[in-house]
């Protein structure tokens, strides 16, 4: 069973992956370094952002429920943090950012609501299995891995509100989000291969 959703988990990872980088490299005016990657959902490729949203919703759900039965200790935070991380990302594509420029609605909040808890979840996620793993013999160097993405994730996390709200630094918001990106994908993909070798 844990092979077959850590499988799942990679697949979801993959589709997140593929589907970012034909986003990136689609036409559409939008730049990687200034823009979120939320933009795609406003844009007319809305329908590849919802797909990248819902890989990253399979994975971090297959994993929440690989996890507990593994024999792995401490992994409760991790699952907390997992489920978390799934339902955000979930629901976030149906909830699309407010276009700039225009007045703040109450789904462009909530919008940011759930981008916030996606990111401050998969940071969280890095540091919880960490912990698991590095209670478990042979998986100090997975641990270790899994902590420097936490560690990046929570250090882009604190770059994204800055640049958002420091206007000297509003041209990297995007590649601060996208450096959130990497760590949250990566950190699913690194806890599914430990998982997928247990």
């Amino acid at each position: 069973m844990v092979a077959v959703l850590t499988l799942v988990a990679l697949a979801g990872v993959a589709v997140t992956l593929g589907a970012l980088i034909v986003l990136h490299v689609a036409p559409s005016g939008l730049s990687p370094l200034r823009d979120p990657v939320s933009a795609y959902g406003i844009s007319p490729h809305s329908a590849l952002y919802r797909v990248q949203t819902l890989g990253t919703a399979v994975a971090a759900a297959a994993l929440a429920i690989a996890l507990p039965a593994t024999d792995l200790p401490a992994t409760l935070p991790a699952i907390v943090a997992l489920i978390v991380l799934a339902v955000a990302r979930a629901v976030i594509s149906w909830a699309p950012m407010d276009a700039p420029g225009t007045a703040r609605t109450s789904t462009g909040r909530l919008h940011n609501v759930l981008a916030f808890g996606a990111f401050a979840a998969a940071s969280v996620g890095g540091f919880m299995t960490a912990i698991a793993f590095g209670a478990t013999s042979g998986l100090s160097a997975a641990a270790a891995a899994s902590s420097a993405l936490g560690w990046l994730m929570t250090a882009a996390s604190v770059l994204t509100i800055v640049s958002a709200a420091t206007p000297a630094l509003r041209g990297v918001f995007g590649l601060a989000e996208r450096l959130i990106y990497v760590g949250m994908i990566a950190w699913l993909a690194l806890t599914a291969v430990v998982l997928l070798g247990w």
